[in-house]
């Protein structure tokens, strides 16, 4: 017959039941601990990656915002190979946006006349153009495989801090053996094109048959004014830009008599897209290397106070020509005659 327990093994018993109810209970607690642990670390990293997301997109949108802000303007460039591997970009551009423009890179693409063949390379800059301001260019980069005395065409680009890329125009580039040739080593800064020399007859202050006019070697006047239009070219060889003021004068001169010559006088003016003369006389730019069509009309130098006045030939027969210009090559004063035709003026 089975004993009652004692109430000592009965105290036994309930604390062996109460430790493996007690394990449960902790297991389970620390289970939750665990869960809510992991919980709460991937909570918070959710809220750092998409904290991460929101602020890399709002870079970027910004990004985008600054990038188009970039506005820049090409107002002029001229290339040239200044010695062998050496190509020089000179120019001004102009920041049109209300955001500073910063550059990192300038680009420089050459391809040759022979074969089409083309070499670049980029030169590190570090420039800060602010809103409305000009920025002049004026870097050499070495370019293998570019040789003085050949003819290249060229283009190049900048590349700004937040990425835009500015396309420079493509020209065809003047090397110094060619612009020496044709600068004051030879016949000064300024070269015209022969193939271009044209005559109008003027009718008040308008050209007619404007622009193509007619060959200027050969002049009918009928008894009207004429005006002469020539192509200059300048080949500064420091690639200055040359002004000319109102004193340029285009002028001839007749043998009619063994002891006396006889003179006419064209002036240099200004004319509009229509063929119209000007009254009155602003300077005349000549960019580096870039033909400038300049036209003389006036009998006498336009001045305030004094406007255009129209001319015609004197006298009839052949004559040689003269072009005695005047102005300014970059700051300093420039003068240049350029003794170039023969023409014969008839009635």
């Amino acid at each position: 017959m089975d004993q009652p327990l004692s109430d000592h093994h009965k105290r036994n018993k309930n604390i062996i039941s109460n430790k493996k109810a007690f394990s449960s209970i902790v297991g389970a607690i620390f289970a939750v601990l665990v869960i809510v642990s992991l919980t709460g670390t991937f909570f918070v990293w959710s809220l750092q990656q998409n904290t991460r997301y929101v602020n890399a997109v709002a870079q970027m949108n910004q990004l985008e915002i600054d990038q188009m802000s970039e506005s820049v303007k090409v107002l002029d460039i001229n290339y040239s190979v200044v010695s062998e591997n050496h190509v020089n970009v000179k120019g001004n551009i102009q920041n049109n946006g209300p955001s500073s423009v910063q550059f990192v890179n300038l680009w420089v693409y050459v391809s040759d006349d022979v074969g089409g063949q083309t070499y670049f390379n980029f030169s590190n800059i570090d420039s800060n153009i602010e809103g409305g301001k000009v920025y002049a260019i004026d870097k050499t980069v070495v370019v293998n495989g570019i040789h003085s005395g050949g003819l290249y065409y060229m283009s190049s680009s900048m590349i700004t801090a937040r990425g835009n890329r500015i396309s420079l125009p493509k020209v065809a580039a003047i090397t110094n053996t060619i612009i020496t040739a044709q600068t004051t080593d030879g016949i000064g800064a300024l070269a015209m094109s022969f193939q271009d020399f044209i005559y109008y007859t003027v009718t008040g202050s308008t050209l007619n048959n404007f622009p193509s006019g007619s060959s200027g070697y050969s002049v009918t006047s009928g008894g009207s004014n004429i005006a002469f239009r020539v192509i200059l070219t300048n080949y500064d060889r420091n690639q200055r830009q040359i002004t000319l003021n109102s004193s340029s004068v285009f002028f001839s001169i007749f043998p009619t008599l063994p002891q006396q010559v006889r003179g006419a006088y064209w002036y240099i003016v200004n004319v509009n897209a229509n063929g119209i003369i000007s009254n009155t006389f602003t300077s005349v730019v000549l960019p580096f290397n870039v033909p400038t069509a300049v036209y003389f009309a006036s009998d006498h130098a336009i001045t305030p106070g004094n406007p255009y006045a129209g001319a015609k030939p004197l006298f009839t027969g052949t004559a040689p020509i003269n072009l005695a210009v005047i102005g300014r090559v970059g700051t300093s004063p420039f003068g240049q005659n350029i003794p170039f035709v023969s023409i014969i003026i008839n009635s």
